[in-house]
């Protein structure tokens, strides 16, 4: 059973390599169309017995962003494994889906500070419904507080006070 699932992930992470991996002839980096059977192998790939395989899965369906894959990576932010509920709950940072929030900020409470971590960057990288970012924008530079367009603090045009001769 083992060995079939790490081939089937293995055959979903080379047919979604162009979705996980985008060249320039990419016309939508990251969010090529799929198969069904990719991001259901990826999905399936979650319920392996092997930690790697599971967080490797995690982090492909986070990069194709099909929304079947939320039930999933919500079912492995309860993984016993802390690396596979980090990489689950980054990824669920890509999701415009109130499930996803809630496990995000319950997240919060972790035992283990990664996935408090993860789940903190994927909240901040979340995306409303028309796929814009809805985190905090950067704040606006203050403007000078000094009027003076002159660099120079020393208003006397003549630096040297001694005469010349």
């Amino acid at each position: 059973m083992k060995t079939k699932t790490r081939t089937t992930l293995a055959l979903a992470l080379v047919l979604a390599a162009p979705a996980v991996f985008p060249g320039d002839d990419s016309k939508s980096p990251g969010k090529a169309a799929l198969s069904p059977a990719v991001v259901d192998g990826l999905i399936g790939a979650l319920r392996d017995e092997d930690d790697e395989v599971r967080q490797q899965a995690a982090h492909a369906l986070s990069r194709l962003g099909d929304p079947r894959a939320v039930p999933a990576l919500l079912t492995a932010m309860k993984d016993k494994n802390a690396e596979v509920r980090a990489t689950a709950a980054w990824a669920l940072g890509a999701y415009s889906d109130e499930r996803a929030t809630d496990a995000l900020i319950a997240a919060l409470k972790d035992a283990d500070v990664e996935v408090r971590r993860a789940a903190a960057r994927g909240l901040g990288r979340g995306r409303s419904d028309d796929g814009m970012s809805f985190a905090m924008p950067m704040p606006m530079p203050m403007p000078n507080p000094n009027p003076n367009p002159n660099p120079n603090p020393n208003p006397n045009p003549n630096p040297n006070p001694r005469p010349r001769p």
